[in-house]
């Protein structure tokens, strides 16, 4: 088991000077990524907030949500590199056709759309608002899960681990984010398969992810956020290799989001036209309604077959009918 990410969550009006204490505590449990979450400051003070973080030193930022459209998430997006997210699916459009026609189409890792509600608290950005100080964490186990019983004892060191780190800063500790996800060939395809001996993309893939998420439901930890199986294209280097080898297409994606929260993440989409990717985000939305979760979706519109997403390398891209 690693360590994913440390997250530091504080009011966007707080005193910044806890922040340099936990950069300095996190480093001590070796996380892929440290990170801070402001709750959404105000239009007029965002500018502020995200330079007094990034001259703390803070490399990963969530600040951007709830009331910023989609011009004023590209700017900050663009000069900041901040974590944001769209509730409604026509600004995160227009914020895509932007950075489409800019040439930027990078810049989609850093916002995601959510649909069917909100999230709070969670270490995953950028789909989640803060509205409490305190620490969470999320883990890197697929490796770690020799049989489904592995879920609880892996969450329970996770937990022990963020509860000693809020403790040492003087914070509370909000929660682990238990959900599984992957990072290259630590990947959640492959612990599917090792698990229930089924291939992403066949039969029983629905039922195999259901049974990992009632696991991590189940498993007796301290949890906020999303807490599900998590399938982002660009960070399992398995599910690149089995969309390559025909086994997954954009439909596959689209109805593993029924089982787990974002089954169409970091992905990209060849494009088939802006009113085709409309009624595609319409059919995710009509999901989460069903499932009555939120789900989160974060695409790259690109006319490539593969595309390079920075720190993940070369990925297939999602064919998308016009």
């Amino acid at each position: 088991m690693r360590i994913r990410a440390v997250t530091l969550h504080l009011m966007w009006n707080d005193d910044f000077s806890v922040v340099d204490k936990f950069l300095q505590a996190a480093e001590g449990v070796k996380p892929a990524t440290v990170r801070v979450s402001v709750s959404p400051p105000p239009l007029d003070k965002a500018e502020r907030v995200i330079s007094a973080l990034r001259d703390r030193g803070v490399k990963y930022i969530s600040a951007l949500h709830l009331y910023y459209g989609a011009e004023e998430v590209y700017r900050y997006v663009s000069q900041f590199g901040v974590f944001s997210s769209f509730l409604d699916a026509a600004e995160y459009i227009k914020f895509l056709k932007t950075i489409y026609t800019k040439g930027e189409v990078h810049l989609s890792r850093y916002v995601a759309l959510l649909l069917g509600g909100t999230v709070y608290n969670s270490p995953y950005f950028p789909a989640s608002v803060t509205t409490q100080r305190g620490i969470s964490l999320s883990l890197l186990y697929p490796n770690d899960l020799q049989t489904i019983n592995d879920v609880a004892h892996v969450l329970r060191r996770g937990e022990e681990v963020g509860r000693h780190l809020a403790s040492t800063l003087g914070l509370e500790f909000l929660g682990v984010d238990a959900s599984l996800s992957p990072w290259g060939e630590e990947s959640v395809a492959k612990a599917v398969q090792r698990l229930f001996g089924v291939r992403l993309g066949e039969a029983g893939s629905h039922h195999a992810i259901y049974q990992l998420n009632r696991a991590i439901e189940a498993a007796d930890v301290k949890k906020v956020g999303f807490n599900e199986v998590m399938l982002p294209l660009a960070e399992d280097d398995e599910l690149k290799r089995l969309v390559r080898d025909g086994l997954l297409d954009l439909g596959h994606f689209v109805s593993y989001t029924s089982v787990c929260i974002p089954g169409l993440d970091m992905a990209p989409v060849k494009m088939g036209g802006w009113e085709a990717l409309k009624r595609l985000l319409h059919d995710l939305a009509a999901i989460s309604y069903v499932k009555r979760r939120p789900i989160g979706v974060r695409i790259f519109p690109v006319d490539v077959d593969e595309y390079e997403v920075e720190g993940f390398g070369k990925t297939p891209a999602l064919r998308l009918a016009p």
